[in-house]
């Protein structure tokens, strides 16, 4: 009798631990399934060029700088946000919008001086399906203060 009141705690013990390892098995299996999954809708984007360089415009001045892209994979390119690095950069985009393979599309970016003279540099981080999950664009002024 006291031989099986010590082995029932065992094998109950042994049971779960065998159930908790085939409960990790499913689940490494469908996360390895979703990464399958993701990684198969992944695509490329091309710019043009990632900087544009206002050169000198006059403090107060709303300027736009227009950024072309091709989808050079081969999964629809769907952009799911754009924001620039502080309120001054505002980017329009092409929103959950799918970007056949091989069209192009263009981002819009509007850069407000107002407040901002001297050497400016902003930077725009585009999040889309691509490997590395964003892109980023930079803009640059060299904005001449107004004179008070």
């Amino acid at each position: 009798m006291k031989i099986h009141k010590c082995i029932s705690p065992l094998l109950v013990f042994l049971f779960l631990f065998i159930s908790c390892d085939e409960s990790k098995q499913n689940t490494n299996h469908s996360d390895n399934k979703l990464i399958n999954q993701v990684e198969s809708n992944l695509t490329d984007i091309a710019f043009n060029s990632i900087l544009h360089d206002f050169g000198e415009i006059q403090e107060g001045d709303i300027v736009e700088a227009v950024f072309e892209f091709t989808n050079t994979g081969k999964n629809d390119l769907l952009i799911s946000h754009a924001v620039g690095s502080c309120g001054c950069t505002i980017p329009s985009y092409p929103r959950n919008i799918p970007i056949k393979p091989g069209e192009s599309g263009e981002i819009e970016i509007n850069f407000d001086s107002t407040n901002m003279p001297n050497l400016q540099s902003k930077l725009i981080k585009v999040f889309a399906n691509v490997p590395s999950g964003s892109v980023f664009l930079r803009i640059q002024a060299l904005v001449e203060p107004k004179n008070n």
